[in-house]
């Protein structure tokens, strides 16, 4: 593994000699896959009692099949990183999979140091076209805070190492033949200016009681009574019925271009999968929050909590590997009067179904109908579906190795 501190090289300018051999208070390695995120922290004894209020000589030892959990220790550490060391796929904050935790009593190098090794990792499900890292804790037990915070990151093309300081506690990675990615909650749709705005019922009683006027062929008290009582409406009601105007065949609503919406779709839909490799309904729920909205949140919800139920009475066992986007359409969206336009998509789905002891692959293709629909103060998400095709691709018989 390569630790932080004794790598040599330049970081975006900056050099880091190889004076020691004793690793840093916090070393952090991300590996970066198709299918996930892997990221590696080792973090020194103190500093972890004092960041996540935890005995680290209590944690847990496991097995080497790591069955089992961690119980508060995991989910402490869980709640920490996504808070203070989150990270967004492709926009989309992904809540982190803990799959190592390890008290590391005596590092070889030294054996007045001991440190707590913590392994995470974020479902992708495809190769991310972005990833975006945020690291907030540089307070340290003693008072003095951390200079810097390092990521060293590897992915199949490409070698990078992040520096992450108080002033600058944000960095994006994207992979060489990135293509467009678009945050769901930074995108909101446009308001096409009107014509002019027009007050309507002082207006219509306004001509009402010139129409009268004219009309009168002499000064009654009738015609007295109906202009003045046409001027007091018209008084009273000012401001009360403002409405825009504008060209009938030009829509309120500014929807986004084709390729950012098809983008702002295939982020939202891609991460619906990932709530599959949780187990936390807490956690599934809070994922599908992030892509899905309305009646259709609870629907998918509950056919996830279907699948995990299934998984712990050891029935058919689903596990979804990769998500492959075959084509995205934006349908036509002329003289949308809501901020909301569909999608028609086609995708792969490869997976593997795990049952009497053993297991198969499985890809399936599907066709629908997507409708995305802003929500103020929440961002994009995807409201209804209408699905046109579902159907499997493979023979069943290859046997998962």
């Amino acid at each position: 593994m390569l630790l932080v501190g004794p790598i040599c090289g330049t970081v975006f300018g900056l050099s880091i000699t190889d004076s020691v051999h004793v690793p840093k208070p916090i070393n952090i390695e991300v590996e970066v896959t198709d299918a996930e995120t892997e990221i590696h922290l080792l973090v020194d004894e103190t500093l972890f009692r004092y960041w996540f209020s935890l005995d680290p000589i209590l944690i847990p030892e496991l097995d080497e099949d790591l069955n089992g959990d961690w119980g508060q220790f995991g989910d402490r550490v869980v709640e920490w990183l996504d808070l203070h060391a989150p990270v967004q796929v492709d926009g989309v904050q992904v809540i982190p999979v803990i799959s190592d935790l390890e008290w590391q009593e005596g590092f070889e190098l030294n054996d007045l140091l001991n440190f707590v090794a913590i392994t995470v990792t974020y479902p992708t499900k495809a190769r991310p076209q972005r990833l975006d890292f945020l690291w907030s804790r540089f307070d340290t037990e003693d008072g003095f805070p951390l200079e810097s915070v390092y990521y060293v990151l590897a992915s199949m093309d490409d070698y990078r190492v992040f520096r992450f300081r108080e002033d600058t506690t944000g960095w994006s990675w994207s992979p060489p033949d990135a293509g467009l990615v678009i945050d769901p909650e930074l995108v909101p749709p446009g308001i096409r200016a009107p014509w002019f705005h027009l007050d309507l019922l002082p207006v219509l009683f306004s001509i009402l009681g010139l129409i009268i006027v004219w009309k009168s062929r002499r000064f009654t008290m009738q015609t007295v009574f109906s202009g003045g009582f046409c001027a007091v409406v018209a008084l009273t009601s000012l401001g009360s019925s403002v409405i825009e105007v504008r060209p009938f065949w030009v829509s309120p609503v500014q929807l986004p271009e084709s390729s950012v919406a098809e983008a702002l779709f295939e982020t939202l839909h891609r991460n619906i999968y990932r709530a599959f490799d949780y187990e936390n309904e807490e956690q599934i729920y809070n994922l599908l929050d992030r892509s899905v909205s309305g009646e259709l949140l609870q629907q998918i919800y509950d056919e996830i909590h279907e699948s995990l139920l299934m998984k712990l009475e050891e029935d058919a066992v689903c596990d979804v590997r990769a998500v492959r986007t075959l084509d995205t359409e934006l349908l036509s969206d002329v003289g949308a009067s809501e901020p909301v336009f569909q999608v028609r998509a086609e995708w792969e789905v490869i997976g593997t179904v795990k049952h009497w002891g053993h297991g198969h692959w499985r890809k399936n293709l599907s066709r629908a109908i997507y409708d995305v629909r802003w929500i103020p103060d929440t961002g994009w998400r995807i409201d209804a579906v209408d699905v046109i095709e579902q159907r499997r691709l493979d023979d069943g018989q290859e046997l998962v190795k």
